[in-house]
């Protein structure tokens, strides 16, 4: 069945991100530096196809205003305004060494202070089967409990874990999911060894787990487990947002009705091909 709509509740953000070979410690780096918005609600939602909603919060400073307008060019958002003058930007800080994360940083307050359940299930309404309902682990603890809780059995739920200390952060919520997508790492914060029994105990249909430049696992209920490696090797200077682009490839492939596997490996060659021609 081709789902209708595909929510995905999450942050926005202004990133910046620096680039160079190598970074001295200790030191100013001269540097490639880019500023866009980001933030990995946004990022999903901007590449996903088909039908979209992207629910988020935003402050009244000058900057969130600025990411503010440029959302609202698309109708397909609903922005919970935060009127409090102490609320800051959304901000996401990285340093990218010879196209792998150095190291990254990130406040995105707004969007775990702010971001109240009434406001998120209010603008989801009543997400049928055959929708997709997208959670980011910016989300405060509370939110994406509850939201786990009234529509993981309702609807084709979906959690991105972001970084170890937010995934780690929301282990207890994560059952009755459609989908988990963590990194090796995430992984390891959530101390899962035995990853067949979690998915039955925790009643997880699927679960792609992202190794970098040696590709993904898939685990998928009831079926072995498969390694898949890359298509290609593209050496990229910027690999931000990478699994991002990932999770909405591979939402989008599902929304045309295409099976797991293959909707995973059209995923992975969509990745390829973006990256091959940010760095061309």
């Amino acid at each position: 069945m081709v789902g209708f709509m595909i929510h995905v509740v999450g942050a926005v953000g202004i990133d910046l991100i620096a680039m160079r070979e190598v970074f001295l410690d200790g030191t100013s780096n001269p540097s490639d530096i880019r500023m866009g918005l980001g933030g990995v609600g946004y990022r999903i939602w901007s590449n996903l196809e088909g039908p979209k909603r992207f629910i988020t919060a935003l402050a009244a400073d000058p900057i969130s205003r600025w990411a503010r307008e440029a959302l609202e060019a698309d109708g397909s958002v609903i922005i919970q305004g935060v009127t409090d003058k102490e609320a800051g930007p959304p901000l996401y800080l990285a340093l990218m060494e010879s196209g792998s994360l150095k190291v990254a940083a990130s406040d995105f307050r707004i969007v775990e202070q702010a971001l109240s359940a009434d406001f998120v299930e209010r603008s989801l309404g009543e997400p049928g089967p055959a929708d997709f309902l997208i959670l980011d682990a910016n989300l405060s603890a509370t939110l994406l409990a509850r939201l786990v809780d009234r529509y993981g059995r309702a609807t084709r739920l979906v959690v991105e874990p972001v970084s170890v200390e937010k995934a780690a952060r929301h282990a207890a919520s994560l059952h009755d999911l459609f989908l988990l997508t963590p990194t090796e790492e995430e992984m390891d914060a959530l101390g899962i060894r035995d990853i067949p029994r979690f998915m039955r105990d925790r009643r997880i249909a699927t679960i792609v787990v992202t190794r970098g430049e040696k590709g993904l696992s898939l685990y998928t209920a009831g079926a072995p487990s498969e390694n898949l490696g890359p298509g290609r090797r593209v050496e990229a200077r910027d690999t931000t947002g990478a699994g991002d682009l990932l999770l909405a490839a591979l939402v989008s492939e599902l929304h045309k009705g295409v099976e797991m596997r293959a909707a995973v490996r059209r995923a992975m060659s969509a990745v390829e091909d973006r990256l091959s021609k940010e760095t061309a």
